[in-house]
């Protein structure tokens, strides 16, 4: 396929990309003024950051910990609930768990929760960290637009805003990076989100990566990665991006964070979508992924639009291309897949893909993707579907909020309370995710053996004081702000809402210093 080399964008285009927080001529400049700085040397002069990481506990001090519970539910593959349960962790992992009758073992420390609910960690599959993009919203409305995701999408406007947001990760210095990760991935973990599915930022994988060391939770890394942009009448495609470029620096990726000694950081190669990459891309991402073994990602059968602008480029769907090239398996993680065609819906299901979808989201961005049942039916009929927050410029939400939309949304959508029972909903925000990032393995489950990534929420108020499931009481009427702890690897991270590792105060100081100097880079001379 002939493509131009002239570069993508037209006012048209461009007027619809405030979905993002981002103005105009803020994304006409932004690209020439990043490349500058970074010709320039890069970067504005370093700072000093005001939170710095508590050390971790050494092994040799890692004590047996027994947590007293109020009711668990294991998300495990028999969805078992164990009211006034109790769980033995022994350094890093379950060594033991026994419900109310079951003798409990001796321990060093011993985590009172007997009015508590405990969970396994929360596992946020598919999650953008875009906390630099500036924020033009006001407390009213007068700011709101036309999403370039309503009315089936808008694919050239979304193409084009993805070439900016490619660029960021690549310029943003490390000191302006790091902090501006702590913050938002402080936000998920303080949900009670223990493991973050990154698809792709507006910051840069080492940035990120010590972020989530720092804060002692896991994330699995990917780049904001395309080739092309598909014009919306035109059958021929823009080229913005050299593919080759991208398999290089998702191998170097790889072979630096894929296998991280601490447990907590792995990667995985992943285009943005269909309509971001050509056949070349596609076929450098099967490879990565196959040299690695690794998952891989892509926002697939997303829009309404979208089926439409392959076909006119390519001649078959986004969809029929990943299967063209091999990618529809069950190492892919695929988001937003709800419009497919029923072939293409069995086809998916047959080749054991997982879809990751988030449904509390798309109602900010006018997005269509719930309402079309699709998603619903593919969990009913046994496939992998996992729950996310998504991204944005601001704190969205974390995954109890997403698994409560995945519970009533989906129950709605196919006019079926099982569509999404309750311990559904909890599957979709645990053990689905972790099956979706590949990390199933060691997380998404309470179970011995597995890692201790373990979440405990407040159910002791008005609120569950006549419920009888306090899983779906927590769904309907609980949020974020109730889990109380957060333990990952068998480390206590969160306590009492704060974290253990960072001061929350300083961090959002480090933030808010960072922000303005990245945005000031960010916008165009005069």
């Amino acid at each position: 396929m002939s493509d131009r080399s002239t570069r993508p964008g037209s006012a048209d285009c461009l007027d619809n990309l405030l979905n993002f927080g981002i103005s105009r001529r803020a994304l006409l400049g932004g690209v020439v003024a990043a490349a500058t700085a970074a010709a320039a040397g890069g970067c504005a002069p370093q700072q000093q950051l005001a939170a710095a990481p508590r050390p971790a506990p050494t092994q040799a001090q890692a004590r047996r910990k027994l947590i007293r519970a109020g009711i668990i539910y294991t998300a495990d593959a028999s969805d078992r609930v164990l009211p006034g349960g109790w769980i033995l962790v022994e350094g890093d992992q379950i060594a033991a768990i026994g419900g109310k009758d079951a003798p409990e073992p001796k321990a060093d420390q011993i985590i009172d929760a007997s009015r508590y609910m405990v969970l396994p960690g929360m596992i946020n599959a598919h999650w953008h960290e875009c906390f630099v993009a500036p924020d033009d919203e006001t407390p009213d409305d007068r700011t709101m637009k036309t999403s370039a995701y309503s009315k089936g999408g808008d694919i050239e406007s979304l193409g084009t805003l993805f070439t900016f947001v490619a660029t960021i990760q690549d310029v943003l210095p490390f000191e302006e990076a790091l902090p501006i990760a702590r913050w938002s991935m402080w936000t998920q973990l303080r949900s009670g989100t223990t493991t973050l599915g990154d698809i792709g930022s507006a910051n840069s994988p080492e940035g990120m990566a010590q972020a989530a060391l720092d804060l002692g939770m896991r994330i699995r890394m990917s780049r904001w990665s395309g080739d092309i942009v598909m014009p919306n009448s035109s059958s021929v495609f823009h080229r913005f991006a050299d593919a080759e470029k991208d398999a290089t620096a998702w191998v170097k990726l790889m072979d630096r964070w894929g296998q991280h000694p601490s447990g907590l950081v792995r990667c995985m190669p992943g285009v943005m979508g269909s309509f971001c990459s050509s056949d070349e891309q596609l076929k450098l991402l099967r490879e990565v992924a196959t040299k690695y073994d690794s998952p891989y990602c892509a926002h697939l059968g997303s829009l309404r639009n979208e089926a439409e602008a392959n076909r006119r480029i390519f001649g078959i769907s986004g969809i029929e291309r990943f299967e063209k090239f091999g990618l529809l398996t069950d190492k892919l993680l695929s988001v937003h897949t709800a419009w497919a065609s029923e072939d293409e819906y069995k086809l998916l299901l047959k080749r054991r893909v997982n879809i990751v979808h988030s449904p509390a989201h798309y109602g900010q961005l006018g997005e269509h993707t719930v309402a079309t049942g699709q998603i619903g039916r593919y969990l009913r009929d046994g496939g992998v579907v996992a729950s996310s927050t998504d991204g944005n410029i601001w704190y969205i939400g974390g995954m109890p909020e997403a698994m409560r939309a995945a519970h009533l949304g989906h129950n709605e959508a196919l006019n079926d309370i099982f569509a999404c029972p309750p311990l559904a909903a909890l599957r979709t925000g645990t053990r689905h995710g972790a099956t979706a990032l590949g990390w199933d393995d060691k997380i998404g489950s309470l179970e011995i053996g597995k890692q201790a990534d373990i979440v405990i929420v407040d159910i002791d108020d008005f609120r569950y004081a006549t419920s009888n499931h306090p899983l779906r009481t927590f769904l309907v009427c609980g949020s974020s702000k109730d889990v109380r702890t957060v333990i990952v690897a068998g480390r206590v991270v969160v306590e009492e809402g704060r974290s253990t590792t960072m001061d929350e105060e300083a961090m959002l100081k480090d933030l808010r210093k960072a922000v303005v100097a990245a945005r000031a880079r960010f916008k165009p001379p005069g």
